[in-house]
Order: C-alpha cells, then structure tokens, then sequence
C-alpha cells in the first residue's frame, strides 16, 4: 500500500478570521439532507493541494485563504491555497522541518522543469506521473479515480467516469502493473510497424508508376541530369559575374548621387547667397533715393514765416538770420551746412550701391555657375542610371532566371533519378523496416508474457477480495471478476445474468455499490501486495442515500456503511490504515467506536457556523 495519507484538519479565512473543521479518527461522515452543502465540503478537502478539476463553490470563492493540515507516511505537512484566485499559488510547508523554507508552488506550469504543487504531493504519495501515448497521469486523474467519488457520478458511471484510456493506466499503476520498460517497448514496436507499413506502401505506388511507364530510364534521366548540372554551374557563374558588374554599377552611382547632392547643395548656397546681396542692393538702393530726395528738397528756396505773427519773411543777406536780420554768430549759414551733409550722404550712399551692384553681379555670377554644375551632375547621374546601370541591372535579372530555372530542371531531374533508383533501394529499405518490426515485437511480445502471468495473478485476487467486499454490501452477489486488461467489473447475482457495470442498472445502488467495493478491495490488496501502491485515503460523497428508509434500502445502505467503517480499523502489517470521509443523507443509526460525525444542515453550515481556529 502506499504512504498512510490522513487528513488532520481544514482551516479557512473569511473577513481576516481562521475557521477550523478538524477531522478526529479516521472516519468521519458529513450528515445532511440533500443540498445542505455536504458535496462541497468533500470537493473542497484536497482543493488547497493544487488540484484542478475540483469545482470551486461561492462557499470556498468566499474564503481569502484554505489550508490543508494532512500527513503523508508519518510527516505533517500543510498546504495553503487561495480560495478566490483559483491559479494563485499554493505554499506547501514541512510543519515537523520548520527551519525549512515555505514551498510556493503554481498550479498549472509551462515552464520545463518547474514542478507544480499537484505533481509535488503526488511525489510525496509515491505515484509516479505515467504517460502512454497522449494520457499523462497527474494527481486530479488519481483523484477522480481511486481516491474519491463524487455523488453525481456515483451511482452512475463506473469509478467517477474518467477516461478508459486514463481509468486503466492508473489502475496499471495502483496495481503496480505498469511497466515503464514495456510501455516503451510497445511504443517502439508500433513505431516500427508503422514505419514498416508506410515503405510497404510506398514500393506498391512505385511499383505501379514502373508497371504503366510513368518511370523514365535511369541513365538517360542520369545523363540528363549531370548535362543540366553543368549548365546550371556555368549560369551561375555568369549570374555571380553579372551580379558583380551590377554591384559595382550601383557603386558607381552612388558616387555620383553624391556629387549631385554636393553640386546642389552648392547651388542653394549660391542661390541664398546672390538674393541676400541683392536684397542689400535693394535697401542701399532705396537710403540712396530718400537721401537725394531730402537734398533736392533742401536746394529748393523756401518761403519761412515768422515766429510771432506768422507772415512771410523777406529774403536776407548770406549770413543773415532770416528772421531778425542781424548776422549769424559762427559766421556759416546753417542751411549751407546742412545742403553739405546732404551732399556728403548722397556720396557716400551712391559708393554703398556700386560696391553692392559689383557685389551682387559676383554672386549671380557664381549662382549661375552652380546652377549648371548641379545640371551637369544631374544629367550624367541621371545618363548613367538609365544607360549603364539599366543594362547591368537587366543582364543581372536574365543571368539569375537563367539560373534559377536551371536550378528547378536539376532538381526535377534529381527527383526522377532518385525515383527511377527507388524501387532497388526501397526493396531494402523494406527488408530492414520488417525486420526491426519483427524484432521490436518480439520483444514486446516476450515482456507482455511476462507481464500478462502478473496481470492475471493480481487481478484474480483483487476479484477474489472484489467479491468478498461486494457481497458484503450486496449479499444476493454471486460472482464478481475484474478484467485484466481494461479492469472493468462482470457482477453476477443469483438467480441472474452476468453484467457489466453498464448493464447493472440505469442509475443507483447497484453501480454505487460496485465503484465502492473495487475502491475498498484495492485497499484490502495493498494490505497484503507490497507492489500495491493505492493510497490509503478514500472520500465518497453519498455513497447511498437509504439509512433513513425502510426494507431493502436501509439494510443494503447499513451494511455499506458498516464496511466502510471497517476498513478504516483494518491496518496493514506496517501500521497504514485508511481514512475515510464519506457523506450521508441521514445520521448514523447508532454510534461507532472511533467514528465521527460532523452535521451539515440550515443551523451547521460546514463553513459558516465552523469554530474559530483558537476554540
């Protein structure tokens, strides 16, 4: 059996408050009527393990946090996992290692090599993670096989309805069936026979395209081909020399791209230049024009008036205030001094305008100049892109097609070579693939004996001890057998027909009986097969619903509850007993040593009415 697995408690957070549900025994029932909340205490028990696929109620959203208090072969443990962010992570801790760091574990991982918080535990349980084909075993398919059952699927389909492909690989480990070396060698023998196969079937189609001539001759398809290499060697030459000219024409014009943006940068500078020189002209030209201007006006006679009564002056003597008559003071008419400053500016402004006209024709000049460089490098860059730079760019293109088609005529006539060459080197080919086939399934062959003389000798006893649990929660059973390959169950009663688990009936307490008698002769296997590595941890939600009901219904629901009961007490030779947490509709008829009872109704809810942690 593997490690002993017992839960201790379940502690929850809701509003900043630890609530505790403590699990005394190793049998505990959740009592309650239907839709009292027993189903989603039971789903959420291994919830803060990391498991995926148990459903997360309003119940369990509503906590901040849930923490699992659980032993695993003698070590306590506690897991932690929110109860609102189902993919936060969950923190495993070592309770009897406490100087040991917390473990924060994801759910779910992409990453290579990161372990999740799931597939941590089921390490610790000693269950390896099996994978054949595209069924990969993790903990939530051990879960909803071999270590709970859900009452939704209960009494309805045959051990929680997991995949066949799934149910029967973790039954090959449970058992201690599964051999990695002979699913490896399975692997490797439908490989080779698929491989084997696929050339069969490639010869036949080659050998029909040489039947109807569709194959052409291998030497002249040979010669053809060493022709068409040549010539696609000697095309590839001329592509790389044409390619050359090309790269070199490209140079070519760049460098005189370069001198055509030099010229007419140049250009522009001129250009900016003779407007600048003759917008001084303009401005000299204009101080020019105002200055002879104020001259003129100043060599006109002007009629003065006089200060006092405004009437006209007479004309006075050179020298001679034209006002009061009396003579000036410095001796210089003022109006002589100012008429030879005029003429002085006039002078010096006409010098200003000559300098700048030779100014301005200078620039002009070189803006010109520029003007037809930049003309000149255009026009020849523009010359050499069409002329030279065309044809090596058109040379180039022919020489690459040329090659290119070459190249796809090789390449045709290699495949037809290697076509007409197939048929001899696929007859070998074949005579090889047969006889990997047939070594690999040899070998397959000779491991699945092996492995079937084990397969039979365990199953024959898990359907002996099958029985014995079957018969007794159902005593009218006869006979019971479990299939050695797809362990599924064939149940007899008397007086009546061999039945699959599909056949037994629509829904009820047939099938729950039989999903509950396999779960508990599993354990009573591990008892006794050390290679038996079930887990010693059974949760079974309602497994019938008869207790409170008379006649055949209360006995047969009694009689289930009292083996449930028992195989709690029943410990293996190294001390493992199994824990049980089951869930009924009604109390238990009378009490049972070492068996709690938590009730589940209107007044106990499981999470709202649970004792604060300290109590």
């Amino acid at each position: 059996m593997g490690p002993s697995f017992v839960i201790e408690r379940l502690e929850f957070k809701r509003s900043g408050i630890w609530y505790v549900r403590r699990l005394r025994g190793l049998v505990t029932f959740l009592v309650g009527h239907s839709k009292s909340g027993k189903s989603t205490a039971l789903e959420t028990l291994l919830y803060p393990l990391g498991l995926k696929t148990t459903r997360v109620m309003p119940e369990v959203r509503g906590c901040e946090q849930l923490r699992l208090v659980f032993r695993v072969a003698g070590t306590r443990w506690q897991a932690t996992r929110s109860g609102s962010d189902a993919r936060a992570r969950v923190l495993l801790k070592n309770l009897d290692q406490p100087e040991e760091p917390e473990k924060a574990l994801p759910v779910s991982s992409s990453k290579t090599g990161e372990i999740t918080a799931s597939a941590f535990v089921q390490d610790l349980l000693g269950l390896p993670a099996a994978a054949r084909g595209s069924t990969r075993l993790t903990l939530d398919t051990f879960y909803n096989t071999v270590l709970a059952l859900r009452q939704k699927t209960i009494a309805s389909e045959f051990l929680g309805g997991t995949a066949d492909a799934s149910r029967t690989l973790v039954m090959e480990v449970i058992l201690g069936l599964w051999n990695e070396n002979l699913a490896g060698l399975e692997k490797n023998a439908a490989e080779a026979e698929t491989q084997y196969r696929a050339a069969r079937t490639a010869l036949s189609q080659f050998k029909k395209l040489r039947d109807s001539g569709a194959l052409s001759d291998p030497d002249a398809t040979r010669a053809e081909y060493e022709q068409k290499v040549r010539e696609h060697e000697a095309a590839s030459r001329r592509w790389q020399k044409a390619a050359a000219l090309l790269t070199e024409a490209v140079g070519e014009l760049g460098r005189l791209t370069a001198l055509y943006r030099a010229a007419e940068q140049h250009r522009r500078r001129a250009v900016r230049q003779a407007d600048a020189a003759q917008a001084k002209l303009a401005g000299a030209r204009a101080d020019l024009a105002r200055a002879e201007g104020a001259r003129e006006a100043m060599l006109a006679p002007s009629q003065q008036e006089c200060t006092l009564c405004e009437q006209h002056l007479p004309v006075r003597a050179p020298g001679q205030c034209p006002q009061c008559g009396q003579p000036h003071q410095d001796g210089e008419d003022r109006r002589t001094r100012l008429l030879a400053a005029a003429d002085a500016k006039v002078d010096r402004l006409r010098l200003k305008v000559r300098e700048l006209e030779h100014v301005v024709a200078a620039a002009v000049q070189v803006a010109a100049d520029a003007e037809e460089a930049a003309s000149r490098a255009l026009a020849e860059r523009d010359a050499f892109e069409e002329q030279r730079l065309g044809l090596a760019r058109s040379a180039a293109q022919q020489a690459e097609k040329e090659a290119f088609g070459l190249s796809r005529d090789v390449a045709q006539l290699k495949r037809q070579t290697e076509n007409a060459d197939y048929i001899r080197a696929q007859e070998q080919v074949l005579k090889e693939a047969k006889e990997r086939m047939e070594s690999a399934q040899k070998a397959r062959d000779a491991a699945q004996a092996a492995d079937d003389v084990r397969r039979k000798e365990v199953t024959g006893h898990l359907s002996a001890l099958f029985l014995t649990r079957l018969q007794q929660i159902t005593p009218a059973v006869e006979s019971a057998r479990i299939d050695p390959h797809d362990f599924t169950t064939l149940v007899k009663e008397r007086d009546g027909a061999d039945k699959t688990f599909d056949d037994s009936s629509v829904a009820g307490s047939p099938k729950a009986a039989t999903n509950v008698a396999l779960l508990l002769a599993l354990r009573d296997l591990g008892r006794t097969d050390p290679k038996v590595r079930v887990p010693p941890l059974l949760i079974i939600d309602s497994p019938l619903a008869g207790l409170g009901a008379t006649g055949l219904d209360h006995e047969t629901g009694l009689r289930l509850i009292e083996t449930l009961i028992s195989i709690a007490g029943d410990t293996s030779t190294d001390g493992y007993a199994c824990q049980v947490i089951a869930a009924t509709n009604d109390p238990l008829p009378r009490p049972y040593l070492g068996v709690s009872e938590i009730p589940v109704n209107e007044t106990d809810r499981f999470f709202d009415h649970a004792p604060p942690l300290g109590e």
